[in-house]
């Protein structure tokens, strides 16, 4: 099938650089921490070949926070994914301080080419596209729930019955992983030192607890079978 065809184009390595030594583009998914990102895109920018555009995936962060690391400036991008496994097709792409037109160029073409949608960043921006809204909702059902307001599962079932979704917002950053939330979103507090977009501290007392998401088998649900895909869960 289509599935296995693809498996069969991905070779597994375990040298970085012969992984991106002729890679036209490189894509890094390491966490969400600006040192570890530059120290590997320092790595990759030693090992690729000149011409490769380098690219990160960060939730949050602009390419512009690293873009020298790489020791080619004019050559990065973001190209940050979703939930492409779950079929959400769309891909945020954003150029640095100094990326040139023709890699912005390349970069949207090549999401095109693997079939996905790509919403394109004009002015630097933290948070990207979609990512910036997502965000606006995760910091509103955080607070209101590590605040005492509401119960997560009313957030979610509100959610999923407005927009007619399978699952709500506490579900989704579940599948995420509730440590890769809390650092996402102290990005974005540490960029703005506002006390509303610090997360709320329950969130951290979950994941001291290893309350992670899907990832750990409990986060706001317990998994493999949480309520939400429950027919009573509207009840």
């Amino acid at each position: 099938n289509q599935w296995e065809a693809c498996a069969r184009k991905v070779r597994q390595v375990q040298d970085l650089g012969e992984a991106v030594k002729e890679a036209d583009l490189v894509l890094e998914a390491v966490p969400e921490n600006l040192e570890i990102k530059k120290k590997v895109w320092k790595e990759i920018g030693a090992k690729a070949a000149p011409g490769a555009i380098l690219a990160t995936n960060s939730s949050s962060m602009p390419v512009s926070r690293m873009e020298t690391a790489g020791g080619r400036p004019e050559q990065v991008l973001n190209i940050h994914f979703y939930f492409p496994m779950q079929g959400v097709n769309m891909v945020d792409i954003m150029g640095g301080s100094r990326t040139r037109p023709d890699v912005m160029e390349k970069g949207i073409a090549w999401i095109k080419s693997i079939g996905f949608v790509p919403l394109t960043v004009k002015k630097e921006l933290l948070g990207f596209c979609f990512n910036r809204v997502w965000r606006a909702i995760k910091r509103e059902t955080l607070y209101m729930w590590g605040n005492g307001f509401v119960d997560f599962m009313d957030v979610d079932r509100a959610w999923m019955i407005f927009t007619r979704m399978k699952e709500g917002p506490f579900a989704l950053m579940d599948k995420v992983g509730l440590d890769v939330i809390w650092d996402i979103e102290m990005v974005y507090y540490n960029d703005s030192k506002d006390p509303k977009d610090h997360p709320p501290q329950a969130l951290k007392d979950m994941i001291d607890r290893g309350e992670l998401g899907v990832k750990s088998g409990k986060g706001f649900y317990t998994y493999p079978n949480p309520a939400f895909l429950s027919p009573d869960f509207f009840k």
